[in-house]
């Protein structure tokens, strides 16, 4: 048995198309497509395109019943007053989350599965350890090397600085990220 691919489209705040019914299209032709990355990112122009690309592809993303990867950099608090604006969400994973405890908290209210990636591990909130697990989460495995080199080891060190951290198996963690991807990819 052959098993769909699954996979996602986006764009980043620094390459906004002019409109989106490209990627609405595409969406519509492959339905294992999800949708991801797309967010904010005040290191780029146009807060205003920013937001009103990423509101349509929320939008999009609820009337196709898809999932959508967050992007967010230094734009958490908008990015979650968007978020309550939205008469309904679509599944959403934010990607590499990097804000406080407390905004952590509130995307959690919000049903949104935190993405916690290997720059964890020097930030602060590496600080609120347990505390950790309490949200709904996934590991990443963001790489930050412009190639593959090295990238099992980086995830496998990740896997076991966050399972000492949490006090957490290995095993544990494996089966987490499986339920939130079949969460995300259905």
């Amino acid at each position: 048995m052959i098993h769909a691919p699954y996979g996602a489209i986006g764009l980043l705040p620094s390459q906004l198309p002019a409109g989106v019914e490209e990627l609405h299209a595409l969406l519509v032709a492959h339905p294992h497509l999800q949708i991801g990355e797309v967010g904010l990112d005040r290191r780029f122009p146009h807060p205003d395109r920013q937001e009103s690309f990423l509101k349509e592809l929320l939008a999009i993303a609820v009337e196709l019943e898809r999932s959508v990867t967050l992007h967010c950099v230094r734009r958490e608090g908008r990015l979650l007053q968007i978020l309550r604006g939205m008469e309904r969400l679509p599944r959403l994973l934010w990607h590499s989350f990097g804000g406080s405890y407390e905004v952590a908290r509130e995307a959690a209210r919000l049903d949104v599965i935190l993405s916690w990636g290997p720059r964890l591990k020097h930030s602060k909130l590496s600080g609120e350890g347990k505390r950790l697990t309490l949200l709904p989460f996934g590991l990443e495995s963001d790489h930050e090397k412009p190639t593959e080199d090295g990238y099992p080891e980086t995830w496998q060190a990740h896997q076991r600085w966050f399972a000492e951290l949490t006090d957490w198996s290995l095993d544990r963690l494996v089966r987490n990220n499986d339920e939130k991807r079949t969460i995300l990819a259905h």
